[in-house]
């Protein structure tokens, strides 16, 4: 019955899958330097986030004109909703230029790939007000891109920014993922005068952040701020909440449990890294159905085929699509970690993945402990037919497992609807 149902969901992948866009993660960076007067800063957008913002019909960035005039239009957007507030008071921001950041192996015909891997810099540039004098200040850096607009209904765009920000002589001041509702906050050493904060005209300025200028991404803030977007990315992701829901209806132990969410996190950490590496990478029009098809897979699996579902071919299951929900995040740590060392990214992905075990556990532990003492009281109440088998497990073949797994499916039927809705 388990392969049979596992046979039936490929062919409902095949038949549902078109182009579908990207996860509705959007990864950027936001490099920052200070001087005596001013921060200048570069931060990217994605091509995606562009042809959302601006309205850009499906293919648009095919057309030079159109993509430039939407670009030019966005960079408006950039400087309205990305913020510095400098001890609490915001500073005005302006947008000096901008230049598209071109990937030579992605064509623009690709529209699978190219929206989510072609970036915009923006060069922007914060100038001090007049009359500041203080030699240290915090600096908050805050945003709030896609505020406001759904990837599909009910479900919000996440793009986040890595912040890299360094003094006049290229010293790390400080590293952090900046996600919309949390500003990173940064401990600037500054040396400005007092007196009318005089710029050079826009035209002789420099052309933002030169290559190479920022330093290394390395060290324990990269580390914890890593660490945190890893285990936000499953506290707040509605497409692993729910698979996590299913594993635990069906974990029959606790050591099944930390099998199934070790293994599901193992293969989620493959593909991190082998993504981040550039050595694997699957078109969204493949993963975005897999994902949403694997919440409803495993829920129906509870109900139709109970005994896979606490056996070997559970924890395959959870390994296969542990592989595939793995690639819903991966493809920016490439982009946002390519002018680090190798250290660097190791550190990086390192963090992310033992905070999405971590997330699994904090999601994953206190549900199944929930779930076992209520189906513990129902068995004892005669209630749903749940029994305790003689290894200790509780087959999963009640009511409580039933209902909830069914619930589960038709949330990842859900997700998979509006998914394909906003195409």
């Amino acid at each position: 019955m388990g392969s049979r149902l596992f046979q039936w969901f490929w062919v409902g992948v095949a038949l549902l899958c078109g182009g579908l866009h990207a996860h509705p993660f959007l990864n950027n960076t936001w490099q920052v330097l200070v001087e005596d007067k001013r921060l200048v800063m570069r931060a990217t957008a994605t091509l995606r986030e562009v042809s959302v913002v601006q309205g850009m019909p499906v293919g648009g960035w095919t057309n030079l004109p159109v993509l430039m005039q939407a670009v030019s239009n966005h960079a408006a957007y950039v400087t309205e909703h990305l913020r510095v507030d400098l001890d609490g008071a915001r500073l005005p921001m302006e947008c000096l230029d901008f230049q598209l950041l071109l990937e030579d192996s992605i064509e623009p015909e690709d529209s699978d790939k190219y929206p989510d891997l072609t970036h915009v810099a923006f060069d922007l540039e914060c100038v001090f007000p007049a009359g500041t004098k203080v030699s240290t200040a915090e600096a908050a850096f805050s945003h709030r891109t896609l505020e406001g607009r759904d990837y599909a209904p009910g479900i919000a765009w996440d793009p986040f920014y890595v912040l890299l920000v360094a003094d006049g002589e290229r010293r790390s001041l400080g590293q952090a993922v900046v996600r919309r509702g949390s500003p990173a906050k940064v401990r600037l050493a500054l040396a400005v005068p007092t007196g009318s904060a005089t710029t050079t005209p826009v035209a002789e300025r420099s052309g933002g952040i030169p290559a190479g200028a920022m330093p290394a991404l390395s060290g324990v803030e990269t580390f914890g701020s890593f660490l945190r977007h890893g285990l936000h990315h499953v506290v707040t992701g509605y497409d692993h909440l729910l698979f996590l829901v299913a594993l635990s209806l069906a974990a029959g132990s606790w050591g099944r449990l930390m099998a199934i969410i070790g293994i599901f996190t193992l293969a989620h950490s493959i593909t991190v890294t082998l993504s981040a590496l550039g050595w694997v990478s699957l078109p969204a029009w493949f993963v975005e159905p897999v994902i949403a098809g694997s919440i409803v897979f495993v829920g129906l699996q509870n109900i139709l085929s109970p005994g896979h579902a606490r056996g070997r071919f559970r924890l395959a299951v959870a390994f296969g699509f542990g592989l595939i929900h793995g690639m819903g995040f991966a493809g920016g740590l490439r982009e946002v970690m390519s002018d680090g060392p190798a250290g660097s990214l190791a550190v990086t992905v390192l963090a992310f993945c033992l905070g999405v075990e971590l997330g699994h556990l904090a999601v994953g532990a206190p549900l199944f402990g929930i779930l076992r003492a209520f189906r513990t009281q129902s068995g004892a109440a005669g209630e749903g037919g749940e029994h305790t088998g003689t290894d200790g497990t509780m087959a999963p073949v009640g009511g409580v497992v039933r209902w909830g797994s069914l619930a589960v499916s038709l949330g990842g039927a859900w997700y998979l609807w509006l998914a394909l809705r906003a195409i």
